[in-house]
């Protein structure tokens, strides 16, 4: 029984409390739980600063570029060594082209001059012929003569009275009257160009007694 009474007593004690002493350890365990938990959210809302504030100041990773040397262009073409790059200081003389002449714009032609005809070397052509003088004809032997001092040896062998007259345009060089049957020679001094050999008698340089030659 006495061990029974101090336990009740002890109990009693122990379990009961005045009014006024009960109210007060409640709002004690209250404002230790709001304490808690405004540290606990103030130790969260520092933790997302700092989570953010790591985002921001740290640099994103920048993918390795590869050197231009050792880079190929063709992304099948095997890739190159440093080693095998070639040498950029000796150029290869066919992979340079060959400069191209440009023509200069609006070039004019220099004109050559026309070289002045110089007598042929002695023995080239005659320096004599035989004209026959006839109706109604006048034929040399040579047409081709050169120039200089030319013998012209005559022979009317027609029926009627002839000459023979020596002209360059309007220009009469000499001039041999012949009787039929007649010979005779007409020397005239020639430079070069072309001579009419005719009969200067009236009418018979129409009739057909006129011929050309060439002095060389």
């Amino acid at each position: 029984m006495n061990w029974l009474a101090i336990l009740l007593s002890l109990a009693s004690l122990g379990g009961s409390a005045a009014p006024g002493e009960v109210k007060p350890r409640k709002q004690q365990c209250a404002a230790a739980k709001q304490q808690a938990a405004k540290q606990q959210a103030g130790k969260r809302e520092a933790a997302k600063r700092c989570k953010a504030k790591s985002k921001k100041t740290k640099p994103k990773a920048q993918p390795r570029q590869q050197p231009a040397s050792t880079r190929p262009a063709d992304p099948d073409a095997p890739r190159r060594d440093d080693g095998d790059a070639p040498r950029g200081s000796e150029p290869d003389p066919e992979a340079t082209p060959a400069p191209t002449a440009t023509p200069k714009p609006n070039a004019t032609p220099t004109p050559t001059p026309t070289p002045a005809p110089t007598p042929a070397p002695p023995g080239t052509y005659p320096a004599r012929t035989n004209v026959d003088l006839d109706e109604w004809f006048v034929r040399p032997s040579y047409r081709i003569l050169a120039a200089g001092s030319i013998d012209f040896n005559v022979n009317n062998r027609g029926e009627d009275d002839h000459n023979l007259a020596v002209r360059a345009g309007t220009r009469k060089y000499g001039e041999l009257d012949l009787a039929p049957g007649d010979t005779g020679t007409l020397t005239v001094e020639l430079g070069l160009g072309s001579y009419t050999l005719y009969c200067s008698l009236p009418d018979h340089e129409e009739a057909g007694m006129r011929v050309d030659i060439s002095v060389r």
